[in-house]
């Protein structure tokens, strides 16, 4: 969570400041999956998580498509049942991906030696909700944050 840590580090007890340690075997695994499951057109959409951790990986895909989502960070593991460090980990390896209901199937025994998890789905209707099992964490709009990206991506200019 290094930008998390960075918002925060003023606070005691606070996240982000253990840099993990990359498992490039892992990691190489996959990607390897990855490309497997692109070349078979399976995937919808995927984003790299990085920098802002799963929480901006999932607003650039809503964005990117203009589409709403509701997830659930509850299933997620990593080793921690805090939904901010689900939501902010900037830990490496990981990717946001869609996969139409159609190709679910096939995904999923494709990746099946692959560490994953089902957060939840993507909607039309441009509300994006991030559940922590029964507690409603994020309740916005895509609308909202294209409008607040592109205001950020503005002033950089």
């Amino acid at each position: 969570g290094g930008e998390y840590f960075k918002m925060f580090a003023k606070k005691t007890n606070c996240l982000g400041n253990n840099v993990p340690k990359v498992d490039w075997k892992k990691n190489l695994k996959t990607y390897l999956a990855l490309e497997q499951v692109i070349q078979k057109e399976l995937v919808a959409s995927s984003i790299s998580v990085h920098s802002g951790g799963l929480v901006i990986a999932l607003a650039k895909a809503c964005v990117g498509g203009m589409l709403g989502c509701k997830i659930n960070v509850t299933g997620m593991s990593g080793g921690s049942n805090s939904a901010e460090v689900k939501l902010f980990s900037e830990s490496q390896g990981r990717i946001l991906v869609s996969v139409a209901s159609k190709n679910v199937k096939v995904f999923e025994k494709m990746v099946e030696n692959i560490a994953y998890a089902k957060l939840g789905a993507v909607f039309r209707d441009g509300k994006v909700i991030i559940m922590d099992g029964k507690n409603k964490i994020v309740d916005t709009n895509v609308k909202k944050l294209y409008s607040i990206y592109h205001s950020f991506s503005n002033k950089m200019q």
